[in-house]
């Protein structure tokens, strides 16, 4: 076989190889977009469904709407059970977030600048909130509230949420913890300050911004918390989400689309504001 063959028989292997590695990577790419284009459209068309219809005239719900204005909006004003419903899930948030806040920043702190022994397994329970399985953990609360006889009472509900708020907390404090430098605690400590007093002059006043961006979540996580109130709440704790909930079982009301526009727009307001200070906490 001559030379030039030769040449021309790798010439044209090596272009089978380059054609073959495009099609396996256009392949590759076409259905990664395929992927979130599909991903994209189940999540922002219903959302933006929701929006629309809420800002029908109809009494029921109707797609497409015969009549359109702020009925459900009006609706929701005069409704006391909701008012009722969002000022308790107000409450029970607002409460749990300060409690979790409370007991998770010092827990972070004394994991990840105190001498503590077995921190990755405390560090693990922690988190085991995260870990296990929504229904299984609110089916365990439920039958120990029962057997307790304390179903439905606020103290306790607040207890659970701030249970379940605790690792979200833990992880974006201890995130910040971890970019603060330790030499800065010992440069202090070298000054004349205590330990405890480094700690909180230096430590905790960089972590405020962290702390904020940990509260916002937690607030939002028991604010939108819908399976363990279902199970715990009992028939006299009624939250925003299980007045939803019970809604959707007796017959889906127009107005809890003007309630879930409202919840879209105020958590996505609340979410951006606190990833931007969990990422000033984070540089």
């Amino acid at each position: 076989m001559s030379s030039t063959a030769m040449y021309g028989s790798s010439t044209l292997s090596r272009s089978n190889q380059i054609l073959a590695h495009w099609s396996i990577r256009t392949i590759f790419t076409v259905l990664l977009a395929l992927v979130l284009t599909i991903a994209v459209f189940f999540t922002l068309v219903p959302a933006a469904l929701v929006v629309v219809l809420s800002f029908s005239n109809e009494k029921l719900m109707i797609f497409p709407p015969r009549e359109w204005g702020f009925r459900q909006y009006l609706t929701l004003a005069d409704a006391s059970f909701w008012l009722t419903a969002v000022r308790t899930s107000f409450g029970l948030a607002f409460s749990s977030a300060l409690l979790a806040l409370a007991v998770a920043v010092p827990a972070a702190i004394a994991l990840n600048r105190g001498e503590v022994w077995g921190r990755k397994v405390l560090a693990g329970v922690g988190l085991a909130p995260l870990i296990l399985p929504g229904v299984a953990y609110a089916v365990a609360v439920y039958m120990v509230f029962l057997q307790a006889r304390v179903m439905g009472s606020p103290f306790w509900v607040v207890l659970v949420y701030a249970t379940h708020a605790f690792p979200y907390v833990l992880l974006i404090v201890g995130t910040a913890i971890n970019r603060i430098p330790k030499e800065l605690e010992l440069v202090a400590m070298t000054l004349g300050a205590s330990k405890t007093r480094a700690i909180i002059n230096i430590t905790v006043r960089l972590l405020l911004q962290a702390m904020a961006a940990a509260f916002v979540f937690a607030f939002i996580g028991s604010f939108d918390e819908s399976t363990l109130i279902v199970f715990v709440g009992g028939p006299g704790l009624v939250t925003l989400p299980k007045g939803i909930f019970d809604s959707l079982r007796t017959g889906m009301e127009p107005v809890v689309l003007a309630i879930s526009t409202i919840l879209m727009v105020l958590t996505g307001i609340l979410a951006a504001v606190a990833s931007y200070w969990r990422s000033n906490s984070t540089r």
